[in-house]
């Protein structure tokens, strides 16, 4: 078996992956995904899973900063294409990322338009994520 191979996304890469972008968002123009690829890192970029060759997953970010100054890492994307086990591509891939956050900056979020398709899924992240706290 190949090992799958974790890294940034080169721009020369941009248009062979545009079909997984576009089933993150539909709306994506190759020209925004060509952008978004060739990003400077400290504004974002794209991760992805490689196995001989051929990028199987894709995970896109940028790198903001908050009001109150501190850089913050968004998942913006995030899509896998496997016939049997697409987890087996993500878990490691979101670990890619969160190592990369982790060399600058102070959080990392998920992001996702309200209108976007994962807009589901990202909401109920959100709420698994939550602390709730009930005083009696």
């Amino acid at each position: 078996m190949t090992p799958v191979q974790y890294r940034r996304l080169e721009s020369d890469e941009a248009d062979q992956t545009y079909v997984l972008a576009h089933m993150a968002n539909p709306r994506l123009s190759l020209d925004s995904w060509r952008a978004r690829v060739g990003a400077p890192p400290a504004l974002g970029g794209v991760l992805a899973a490689v196995v001989n060759g051929a990028v199987r997953a894709i995970l896109a970010y940028s790198i903001s900063t908050s009001p109150a100054g501190e850089r913050q890492f968004m998942v913006d994307a995030l899509v896998a294409f496997d016939l049997l086990r697409p987890e087996k591509l993500i878990e490691p891939l979101v670990a890619t990322a969160c190592d990369l956050a982790r060399q600058a900056c102070d959080s990392i979020g998920l992001s996702c338009p309200i209108d976007a398709p994962a807009y589901e899924v990202v909401m109920r992240q959100i709420a698994e994520a939550a602390v709730l706290h009930r005083v009696i």
